[in-house]
């Protein structure tokens, strides 16, 4: 897998850990699949879902496919974890995923029938055993594979792209690219040569990481190009899981490629380009007017001034979509595009404070992930007040412009200062979301419910959970017992009830002064309000369903 757009959780760099030298030379035969030996944590990926590439093509003119009764094929799809989700929020879709790791299979299987989902299908297969007997779907999505196999693998990954895609199907494969991977590609190869001396996999990961704390002790007073860039990369890598240090550098076959090359690529199979999931990437206009004016004198469409804008951004990592030849997309967006969509904010903005009406009172926004929007315009000002109020649930485009009329008193104009506004923003920024299909909006309610996949991954001992938004939701310890006790037959009480049972046994750990808690009256005085907070938690998380 590559690149994971969420955090994940690296040991402790610690003194003890040094270089060593392997005791024998290591001979023994690989294990059958390293995904069994090592299993990758299997999450969502928000990027992948098909509401997300429904909403691109929609924005490049095309008519997707709707999600609620979409086909949807994943190609490597571990646990599952990124598309169970998507099958019990969509009943009326149908999800297959293929990997060819049978242990993560069977851990998936698991939770789909602890879930109910009966419209979710996990086969333990090779992708070069896909062929028409798995019919044609709305949306295919490979993440994490492509740059990991050999080349008839990659091929047979765009074939199936191709032959089991629907005439208005879209395609999503992220890749390694280079420039980017230029220098990543150095430290996997010295990784893999002090690595590959080990033999299994928890050697191969400790070594790899005494290697990183070896190079940026050696490397700290260089202060050249080499020994800056680095130390930035060697830094990254000490806050990645073992999973992902040992999938993502210490594997095999890892070979990126430049994006005209992807391209070409899928060109052989009969494929088109449509974009990026990330959308924003595509666009020039975060770049200053003298970058804009080169790469437009020097690019000829649109493949061409993306491949420019990787030189610029040394892009290491994307996520490409694919259509038939058939379908054309429309790459100057029109901002009526976005009226058919749902939108929302990816934080709820403090801003109850701010002068809607006036065009000199400024207002400032930030994503979760730190990216600011500073605007005086009224009509965005506006939205972001009614995005705010449903955080974190969707708007429709029609309701948030009647909602922008009431508060600054002003008769419709057919929402054309709104979709203009919007377009922008989400352009620029990732303050604002447009989707395909709508998010609730979902309280604690007397009897709450948590997604079923969630309670059963929990169940099954997975960390991380998918939300409503398709977004990871971390866990901790009170997490793991709390929510699989949300399926709706018990009310707060029952529930408090049953984790006081659980602390007395032992089974939650409840502290207070460094002193594990063993009497129920003050087990349950320490976890009332933590319940109260937790149940509060998963329902702006938008785990809890109506």
């Amino acid at each position: 897998m590559a690149d994971a757009p969420h955090p994940t959780t690296a040991p402790q760099a610690g003194p003890g850990r040094r270089l060593a030298a392997p005791a024998a030379p290591a001979h023994r035969p690989p294990a059958p699949n390293p995904y069994d030996e090592l299993p990758y944590d299997s999450h969502p990926f928000s990027q992948t879902h098909p509401a997300r590439l429904a909403t691109v093509a929609t924005l490049f003119d095309l008519a997707p496919a709707p999600v609620e009764t979409c086909r949807v094929l994943e190609l490597g799809c571990a646990a599952g974890g990124n598309i169970a989700t998507i099958g019990e929020m969509f009943p009326g879709a149908e999800i297959v995923g293929v990997d060819l790791s049978g242990r993560q299979i069977a851990d998936g299987q698991r939770v789909v029938r602890a879930a109910g989902l009966t419209n979710v299908s996990l086969r333990h297969a090779s992708i070069t055993d896909i062929d028409a007997g798995y019919g044609t779907f709305d949306y295919v999505v490979c993440h994490g594979v492509f740059s990991w196999v050999p080349t008839p693998v990659q091929d047979k990954i765009l074939a199936v792209c191709s032959a089991n895609l629907k005439p208005s199907g879209v395609a999503y494969v992220s890749y390694n690219t280079y420039p980017g991977w230029h220098m990543r590609g150095m430290l996997r190869d010295m990784m893999r040569f002090h690595a590959d001396r080990f033999g299994d996999a928890k050697q191969k990961v400790e070594q790899a990481r005494a290697l990183i704390d070896f190079l940026a002790s050696s490397t700290k007073n260089d202060t050249g190009p080499y020994g800056t860039l680095l130390r930035q990369e060697l830094e990254s890598l000490r806050h990645q899981a073992d999973h992902y240090l040992y999938h993502e550098h210490l594997e095999e076959v890892n070979d990126p490629l430049y994006f005209h090359q992807f391209v070409d690529m899928a060109r052989t199979h009969n494929l088109r380009y449509l974009g990026e999931a990330r959308l924003q990437t595509m666009v020039t206009t975060n770049f200053a007017p003298d970058v804009r004016k080169a790469i437009a004198t020097v690019a000829t469409d649109q493949i061409q001034t993306e491949q420019y804008l990787d030189f610029v951004r040394n892009r290491m990592f994307r996520e490409t979509l694919l259509v038939h030849p058939s379908a054309s997309p429309n790459w100057v967006i029109r901002p009526d595009a976005v009226r058919t969509l749902h939108v929302s904010t990816t934080k709820k903005p403090a801003d109850d404070a701010v002068d809607l009406r006036s065009t000199a009172a400024q207002a400032q926004y930030s994503s979760a992930t730190g990216m600011t929007l500073t605007t005086t315009n009224p009509v965005l000002k506006a939205a972001m007040r009614v995005l705010g109020r449903a955080w974190p649930g969707t708007v429709p485009f029609g309701e948030l412009d009647r909602g922008i009329d009431d508060l600054l008193g002003r008769p419709p104009d057919n929402g054309q200062q709104l979709s203009v506004a919007l377009l922008n923003t989400y352009l620029s920024s990732n303050l604002i979301e447009l989707t395909t299909v709508p998010v609730a909006k979902v309280g604690v309610s007397e009897k709450p419910v948590a997604l079923a996949t969630a309670r059963a991954r929990l169940e099954a001992d997975q960390s991380g959970v998918a939300s409503r938004r398709h977004e990871l939701v971390r866990t901790n310890d009170l997490d793991r017992r709390l929510l699989p006790l949300l399926d709706g037959t018990r009310d707060r009480d029952a529930v408090l009830d049953r984790l006081v049972q659980l602390g007395v046994v032992g089974e939650l750990n409840i502290h207070k002064d460094n002193k594990r808690l063993t009497d129920p009256v003050a087990i349950r005085a320490a976890l009332a309000g933590a319940l109260d907070q937790a149940l509060e938690r998963y329902a702006t998380s938008c785990l809890l369903k109506a």
